[in-house]
């Protein structure tokens, strides 16, 4: 009995876990509703939707898009998740309700795997519970899963199982804790989001040179190298795991706006602005994204950058003091570490020191360092695991910091309280002249103050219980156990009540005017490709609904791409680009060679007359370099119906020229899919078949079943030199990068299962 009822103790905390899910999604999971997130909507709906659609019809994974920016690598799409396991529930149900479903698995494991950790480090089931809750109901994981970043949560639940495996690597001896690390790590990587992947290698590489700088303070000499082998093994494990995305994924990026690293100002952009620390206090103080009231700036989306709320009393114990000689003391030091490392990289270009951060490796590929702050989220969670844990030893200490916190916070939470409520004026004037970034909009001008007049109440409430709490505490007039139920009840309710403003239900509806289109462009005989506008479609609805688009929005488009776009609308060359939006002229040439056949605009279909076919024959050809061609295909002399302009890399393949004046050329396409082409062609000269189709490496041609070179033409074409007479092409993508992550990927896993199961025996 005695066993069973510690059975049941242990597994209490973990199913009050689950059930406060449950509890939270409810909405979602009882009335089957679907989950509204922003960019779910706009981007992870149409990629998730496509990959079922093409399973269920085709047997295989998709490789290539034809839908979006006129034809682009999918396998390389690390964002689509197609390898990771947990995604599992978008091949079974459509990718609308499989989000609420995922989402929900993602919170209970996250939470789950918090605990565990905590658990690990032997701090109390108190301190787990409590360390669980922050993790998974604080507001910048939940503002993020309103944003619909998908890959985010995918990425986010699965640091504290790292951290897990490499703290017990760190207490015992054993390799297969790395291992285990490592394929987590890989598992993490496989969820999409590079960039919260990157900043847990930092964290775990700063964990484990902290425990170095211990056992070299030591003279532990064999701990040190085992440690630092340790590191290696977990991060080569992880990184080889992912291989299968990560291979294809580093050939796009090689090609991508993002070779070679962003600018500054890319890198830097959205940035940890220092007044933003009002809200880690006062959470709604600037509004909020989800009622349209956000008034610091006119993009909403640093709402959910910059929303880093864990609440009032887990700020309070993280300032607790524990006794000198826990065992957890060095622990604390490094969490504590770990959470002014995240705000130092928050702050980005507010921060001195970043013009030499960004300079390091990794740094100068990813944007929004604000997005460093899940490790002060997560650095929060367990300093405060550890604070409850401690006060089974005793009542804590008033520390000087703690002292310090209360004392400030109280003082500037009663100077707005005060102000805000006895000269109404003068403080929201001034509020709004000190903080927002451009005029309030009128529309929502009256509901402002009502917001922040409650953000404000609520944090002083909560701050002065809080203090009112931990002084009655340090002065016995609490009991332990009272003590943990308060604790426990006010950071549910504080977080629970603050982010359910976050579930939002959404209804996926295309209106009959679209749905018309749509079937316009889907049905044409002679299909070409479109562009759409933002009043009539989204950028992303061309996979969404399957007609292919030269628009899309993507974290990663091809730089060539870009750059055409770009010179066809007379802007200046910029390669950080993540949309097709600024395209304003529909009528150049260079769109007209993208097979431009139909622009949608104001609910009408309008098409193109004089568009360049999706394969044409031409039999004259130029050499130009790389920096000139562009140029030379803007001015009267480059017709693309006769003509096509090569780079010098392709002169050993470029056939004799004969007379243009005699000239006759025809071809047909008899076959188009995602991933093959056949077309038949003839022509009375050696000529070049030239397709409106974007060149990428892995695009294979044979011709007459020979194999025969895909030459990029006009910058930015695949273009096929043909013999004089008739001929079948055939094109077919093969992605190598992905063939080879597949061996890696599956002998790293095989080896690591079988070193775990040999260390076993």
């Amino acid at each position: 009995m005695a066993q069973y009822r510690q059975k049941l103790s242990d597994f209490l905390p973990i199913f009050l876990l689950v059930i406060s899910v449950l509890i939270f999604f409810r909405e979602i999971i009882y009335s089957s509703r679907l989950l509204f997130g922003s960019d779910f909507v706009l981007y992870f709906h149409p990629v998730k939707k496509f990959i079922r659609d093409y399973v269920l019809t085709q047997g295989m994974l998709p490789f290539w898009n034809p839908y979006l920016l006129s034809g682009t690598p999918f396998i390389s799409n690390i964002q689509a998740a197609m390898f990771y396991p947990l995604g599992f529930l978008f091949y079974i149900v459509p990718a609308e309700y499989a989000y609420g479903y995922t989402i929900i698995l993602h919170c209970v494991l996250g939470s789950i795997f918090m605990y565990v950790f905590i658990r690990s480090l032997a701090i109390n089931k108190a301190g787990a519970l409590l360390a669980a809750i922050i993790f998974t109901y604080n507001g910048f994981f939940m503002a993020h899963l309103y944003a619909g970043h998908l890959s985010f949560v995918q990425n986010y639940i699965w640091i504290p199982l790292i951290f897990c495996f490499m703290y017990k690597f760190l207490k015992t001896t054993h390799f297969k804790w790395t291992l285990f690390a490592g394929l987590a790590l890989g598992i993490q990587i496989l969820g999409g989001f590079p960039q919260i992947a990157f900043y847990t290698i930092l964290g775990i590489l700063a964990f484990g040179l902290f425990h170095m700088g211990i056992s070299l303070k030591a003279r532990h000499i064999k701990d040190l190298v085992r440690i630092g082998l340790g590191l290696v093994i977990l991060v080569s494990v992880g990184f080889s795991f992912a291989a299968i995305q990560v291979l294809p994924t580093l050939e796009f990026m090689r090609l991508s706006g993002r070779s070679g690293g962003v600018s500054y100002w890319f890198a830097t952009f959205d940035s940890l602005h220092p007044k933003m620390f009002l809200s880690f206090l006062i959470p709604d103080v600037f509004g909020s994204a989800v009622d349209q009231t956000y008034w610091l700036g006119p993009r909403d989306w640093y709402f959910w950058e910059t929303c880093a709320y864990v609440g009032i009393l887990p700020l309070c114990l993280i300032f607790i003091s524990i006794p000198k000689a826990s065992t957890l003391r060095n622990v604390r030091y490094f969490f504590a570490g770990l959470i002014v490392l995240a705000l130092f990289l928050a702050l980005g270009k507010y921060n001195l020191l970043y013009p030499l951060i960004y300079n390091l490796p990794g740094f100068h590929s990813f944007r929004i360092p604000a997005q460093s702050l899940f490790l002060y989220v997560f650095g929060v969670a367990v300093l405060s695991g550890i604070a409850m844990h401690h006060t089974e030893e005793g009542s804590p200490k008033i520390t000087k910091s703690l002292t310090a916190f209360l004392t400030v916070g109280g003082l500037a939470l009663l100077f707005f309280i005060i102000t805000m409520h006895f000269f109404p004026y003068d403080f929201f004037s001034h509020l709004f002249k000190i903080f927002a970034e451009t005029p309030i909009d009128p529309a929502f001008i009256e509901r402002v103050p009502e917001k922040i007049g409650f953000a404000v109440n609520r944090s002083v409430l909560l701050f002065f219980t809080a203090g009112v709490v931990l002084i009655l505490f340090y002065k016995k007039k609490i009991g332990r156990a009272l003590f943990k139920v308060i604790v426990l009840a006010m950071v549910m309710m504080d977080l629970g009540l603050y982010s359910f403003q976050f579930i939002k239900p959404y209804e996926f509806i295309t209106s009959k005017e679209k749905q018309g289109l749509i079937n316009q462009l889907r049905y044409d005989s002679e299909p070409g490709r479109i562009l759409t506008s933002k009043s009539d479609f989204l950028l992303n609805d061309g996979l969404l609904y399957h007609f292919p688009s030269i628009d899309g929005y993507d974290p990663l488009i091809l730089k060539r791409y870009i750059l055409y776009l770009q010179v066809s609308q007379q802007l200046s060359p910029e390669k950080h680009v993540l949309t097709t939006s600024f395209i304003k002229d529909p009528n150049h040439k260079f769109l007209k060679m993208l097979n431009l056949k139909y622009i949608v605009k104001n609910k009408r279909m309008i098409t193109v007359d004089t568009y360049v076919p999706r394969a044409i024959i031409v039999n004259r050809a130029v050499v130009k370099p790389a920096r000139e061609i562009l140029d030379f295909m803007m001015t009267d002399n480059f017709d693309p119906s006769k003509m096509v302009v090569f780079e010098p890399e392709s002169k050993p393949f470029m056939l004799q020229e004969n007379n243009s004046e005699d000239f006759e050329g025809s071809c047909l396409i008899t076959y188009y899919d995602n991933e093959q082409i056949r077309i038949k062609t003839s022509a009375n000269q050696a000529c070049y078949l030239v397709l409106s189709e974007i060149f990428y490496p892995g695009w294979g041609a044979k011709v007459d079943g020979r194999k025969a070179p895909i030459l990029r033409g006009n910058y930015l074409f695949r273009v096929i030199p043909l013999e004089q007479g008739k001929h079948e092409v055939h094109l077919r993508f093969v992605s190598w990068p992905f063939r080879i992550g597949v061996i890696i990927s599956l002998l790293i896993l095989a080896g690591s299962l079988w070193f775990i199961v040999w260390k076993r025996k």
